[in-house]
């Protein structure tokens, strides 16, 4: 081997030693940029949160809006309501605005919001929102008198169920007179047990709720 062919293999091996250290270098100050998040090929204005031991997560937030059942009943005076469409309050009030409706013992309105504690006749906390609401149309017609029945389902002791919805019906309307209403408007109320319900006994619990109910009969208006 002369030393002209050795000289040129030597220049080309260091060349390439050089150029294979350099690209090394390269993918290293590479590599830890993208571990720093300063840097990610192909998005220059990209950004990385890293957060150690949790899965990051986009958050989406959630536009509230109102129950679209939810309307507005006005009353006379222009005072409103704030009730479910085809509830009591729409019901009621489109009833007493009829000029041609007539009142008596077999017109009745179904609450729609209002609950007990079970096997007990304690009115639910949130059911006062509905009790208030009757209160404020008594208050708005005080031509209105109303009379309160409390209902069962067909299931249990008859005579159990009618003491049950007795006190139902009792625990609605003292509701109504601690809302000071007028109580010559307040005619009563009386529990009937299963005596009109309509679902069989074995019929499956969907049916049967129907059946259990407080309802408002309008007997002048």
């Amino acid at each position: 081997m002369n030393k002209e062919h050795f000289d040129e293999h030597s220049i080309r091996k260091y060349t390439l030693t050089i150029f294979l250290a350099f690209a090394a270098v390269f993918c290293f100050v590479i590599l830890m940029m993208q571990w720093k998040g300063d840097f990610i090929p192909g998005s220059e204005h990209a950004s990385v949160t890293v957060t150690e031991g949790v899965k990051e997560e986009v958050a989406t937030v959630e536009k509230v809006t109102p129950n679209p059942a939810s309307i507005k009943v006005t009353l006379p005076a222009g005072i409103e309501i704030e009730a479910l469409k085809g509830g009591i309050e729409d019901k009621l009030t489109a009833f007493l605005n009829d000029p041609d409706s007539k009142p008596g013992k077999d017109v009745w309105f179904d609450f729609d919001n209002l609950n007990f504690k079970t096997n007990s006749a304690e009115i639910t906390e949130e059911s006062n929102v509905q009790v208030q609401n009757i209160a404020a149309i008594l208050k708005a017609y005080p031509k209105l008198k109303i009379k309160i029945g409390g209902y069962t389902d067909k299931t249990g002791d008859s005579v159990a169920n009618v003491q049950l919805s007795q006190k139902r019906a009792d625990a609605v309307l003292e509701a109504l007179k601690k809302t000071n209403a007028n109580p010559e408007q307040l005619l009563g109320a009386e529990g009937y047990g299963s005596q009109y319900a309509k679902t069989a006994a074995d019929a499956p619990d969907e049916e049967r709720k129907r059946d259990r109910r407080i309802s408002l009969s309008v007997r002048e208006k």
